[in-house]
């Protein structure tokens, strides 16, 4: 409560308690001087009722009094000893007109003050709060809704521009840069409007036309000095906001938020990209393998054609076979080298359809000769007709070959003729399931521990391959997921959603 307001109530009491004190004597004299047989004591609820004005239940209740004992005291002056007659039945009327009236009256000024003291705590939550919060008066964007205006760009600015703020609380005037809340009550926050918050507020007045109570949104301001400030608003009519005359607005600065999430999605690109070099550091033997076969064809075709040459037959149709050998395994060397550029490049993930059975045949093809070295069978099991999936065909195929090298590890420890890898994938529903199964020795621990990053169970593994994987998986709609074998072994399983002809997530 000011010192102020609570001096001005006591000056407001003051001058209604002197007011009602001369009127009270006026009646009284009306009422013992004059000849009058009308209710003249009816006339102290005008008693009451001025003093109600100053808000004070004891001064209420003591005009009240008063007025019963002026109005008895008249009485007993101007009718004492006579009979009981209509004298005696207008005093009744009268005290039961003073008794209402002053009853009524104290129940208003505890309805008053109850309502004051609302007031009081909500005014003073909204200024100590140390949320952003600022009460606008959005009258011409409930006129715009009622006459169904289109909400294009000239309307909104239009609403922007009428939509004053009747309150803000000193955290909306640091939000915008501001030193006090001054600089925003009475005026408009079009001046840190940018084209998001525009659309915004768009999005915003649609809802509370459709009739909804509460809207979050998160959008972008500028401040004073002109820097971008990341914003969630929580939008509200209070009881009593007919025609949209007080909107609570409320903000959460999300900015430091924002950049903290570019930062960590940044830092785990490069930590995929780190997982992947690696990953194709581990492969280098069979890298060279795959690229060395077609090279080799290529130099023993163009030795062949040579010496078909020298035997003086230009045009024998073994030269012309010898160049599309040449040609074919020319182009297949190539793709190897574009694939391995693929998982080798840094770049943005690229969302695009992903045919998982050639996904799966180039990753089989890749890492065959290290299977082999290592004594490993592969088993394939894909149908045909498996759907395609939307994403980035780079990560996927990390995933899968991440899994792979992990079962073929798993596998380490047992006899070469048990050590089998088998790859299926099927349709599941809305989505395709890709297992990779080996015949190792099982988790040992928690399957879940093996995705908490930096945990491993190879003496030289960071523990970020399958907390990668998962994140990959994660980040394109899917769940990774592993669990021991019946028998022996476990089985790693990723889903992703079945994509539709334009690579929208089904």
């Amino acid at each position: 409560m000011m010192h102020g307001d609570a001096d001005s109530r006591r000056l407001a009491r003051r001058r209604y308690g002197a007011g009602a004190l001369l009127l009270a004597l006026a009646i009284f004299a009306l009422d013992i001087l004059t000849p009058l047989q009308g209710a003249v004591a009816v006339l102290y609820t005008i008693i009451v009722l001025l003093v109600s004005r100053g808000h004070d239940r004891g001064l209420i209740l003591a005009a009240g009094g008063t007025s019963v004992l002026l109005a008895c005291a008249g009485y007993y002056i101007s009718h004492w000893g006579e009979p009981l007659d209509s004298a005696a039945m207008r005093l009744g009327v009268s005290l039961t007109a003073i008794g209402i009236t002053t009853w009524l009256c104290v129940r208003n000024q505890a309805a008053a003050e109850e309502h004051r003291r609302s007031e009081e705590r909500y005014r003073t939550i909204f200024n100590a709060a140390g949320l952003p919060i600022w009460e606008g008066d959005w009258s011409e964007a409930h006129a715009v809704s009622l006459r169904g205006e289109k909400l294009d760009a000239g309307v909104i600015d239009r609403i922007a521009r009428s939509a004053t703020i009747r309150d803000a609380n000193d955290a909306a005037a640091r939000l915008f840069g501001h030193a006090d809340r001054g600089a925003l009550v009475g005026g408009t926050i079009v001046a840190h409007h940018t084209p998001a918050a525009e659309a915004t507020l768009g999005h915003i007045v649609e809802a509370l036309a459709r009739g909804d109570a509460a809207i979050e949104e998160e959008t972008q301001f500028l401040s004073a000095s002109g820097e971008v400030i990341d914003v969630v608003l929580r939008v509200t009519l209070p009881p009593g906001a007919d025609g949209w005359k007080r909107v609570l607005v409320m903000a959460l600065d999300v900015t430091e938020r924002n950049r903290a999430q570019a930062r960590l999605a940044q830092s785990q690109t490069e930590l995929t990209h780190m997982s992947r070099i690696t990953t194709l550091g581990q492969l280098a033997a069979s890298i060279a393998h795959e690229v060395n076969q077609p090279l080799s064809a290529v130099v023993t075709y163009a030795k062949s054609g040579r010496r078909w040459l020298a035997r003086e037959a230009p045009e024998a149709p073994e030269v012309a076979d010898c160049l599309d050998q040449i040609a074919a395994n020319g182009t297949r060397a190539a793709d190897v080298i574009a694939r391995i550029r693929d998982m080798a490049r840094k770049a943005d993930p690229e969302r695009s359809l992903v045919a998982l059975v050639r996904l799966i045949d180039e990753t089989v093809a890749l890492l065959r000769r290290d299977l082999q070295t290592h004594g490993v069978a592969i088993r394939v099991t894909v149908p045909a007709d498996l759907p395609a999936v939307a994403g980035d065909r780079v990560q996927i195929q990390q995933v899968l070959m991440n899994l792979m090298l992990n079962a073929e590890q798993a596998m380490a420890d047992i006899a070469l003729e048990q050590r089998e890898l088998s790859i299926e994938a099927r349709r599941d529903g809305d989505g395709v399931i890709v297992a990779v199964r080996d015949c190792g020795t099982g988790i040992a621990n928690d399957p879940e521990s093996l995705f908490v990053p930096f945990f491993t169970t190879k003496a030289t593994g960071l523990g970020m391959g399958l907390s990668i994987c998962r994140s990959i998986i994660e980040q394109h709609g899917g769940a990774l997921s592993a669990s021991n074998n019946p028998d022996h072994g476990a089985t790693f399983r990723f889903r992703l959603p079945v994509a539709d002809e334009e690579g929208v997530l089904s």
